[in-house]
């Protein structure tokens, strides 16, 4: 087994606060030995490149099956589920060289399927589906009412940074779909700009001078808009993502820095529906 450069991403599906510490810890142990892992944290716009669900949890397993697992990106559960189903299983509680065992085997799996559709010249990685129905325990009016709001009709992409580079790559990223990018380097301007023209993301680099993103995106948001614009943080180190402040001024995940091209179009597709 050849050892990648990086590690892969997996996404956690139904586990507590205290399990996801144990997956991190156990993460980090593994570090340098064979194929490595890392969990995406909850609001992490990077798609995963595996799923581990609790198979002993009818949610996850209900929130599994509407992410579509696929050879490209495969899942697996740890507790043996009340029905049968398509993926690996391991035991709880969890023999982690034995879960590390399965993983691997996964990684190997994913690499023959993503040569074989790379031979075909069939698209990689699969279009995740967007949702048409409510989730059944949504209770939060706020939330409700933000899945109503419409995307606005071609609306533009705004990169709030200190320099241009960024928006010249996404316009020509998107210049096949027509999406206009704009681009400024203050918060006065990003605002102005979402009151004046048509937005449907805004994408702020959190290193940008001058610019406090939590206050930007709260200020972007329009309280009781029926249009809906999505703010992305795109977060590098020291910064560090508050998942509570961000939830409270109504941002909508981050991506890591540096950014893959993969990474930023998927976002940008559940963004911009329109765009697909």
């Amino acid at each position: 087994m050849t050892s990648p450069t990086f590690p892969f991403a997996v996404r956690l599906i139904g586990f507590s606060p205290e399990e996801e510490t144990l997956f991190d810890e156990n993460f980090a142990v593994r570090q340098g030995r064979g194929y490595g892992y890392f969990r995406l944290v909850e609001d992490n716009l990077q798609d995963p490149d595996l799923y581990i669900a609790n198979g002993r949890q009818l949610k996850a397993l209900v929130t599994l099956a509407d992410l579509r697992p696929s050879g490209v990106r495969p899942a697996m559960l740890v507790g043996a589920p009340d029905v049968m189903l398509p993926y690996p299983v391991v035991g709880h509680p969890i023999r982690w060289e034995q879960l590390f065992g399965t993983l691997d085997d996964l990684v190997e799996k994913r690499a023959d399927a993503l040569s074989r559709l790379e031979a075909s010249d069939i698209v990689t990685v699969p279009e995740r589906r967007r949702r048409d129905r409510i989730d059944l325990d949504l209770t939060d009016p706020a939330e409700y009412e933000k899945m109503r709001a419409r995307v606005p009709e071609k609306g533009a992409v705004l990169v709030v940074d200190k320099a241009p580079a960024l928006r010249d790559y996404l316009s020509d990223l998107l210049a096949r779909q027509k999406v206009r990018v704009l681009w400024v380097s203050d918060e006065a301007e990003a605002v102005e700009i979402c009151k004046r023209e048509s937005v449907a993301v805004v994408m702020i680099n959190t290193s940008t001078p001058g610019v406090d993103p939590y206050r930007l995106c709260w200020a972007i948001k329009e309280k009781d808009s029926p249009v809906r614009v999505a703010v992305v943080f795109l977060v590098s180190k020291p910064f560090v993502y508050d998942l509570q402040q961000a939830r409270y001024v109504g941002a909508d995940g981050f991506l890591n820095k540096p950014l893959a091209s993969h990474h930023l179009v998927t976002v940008l597709k559940k963004f911009l529906p329109f765009a697909r």
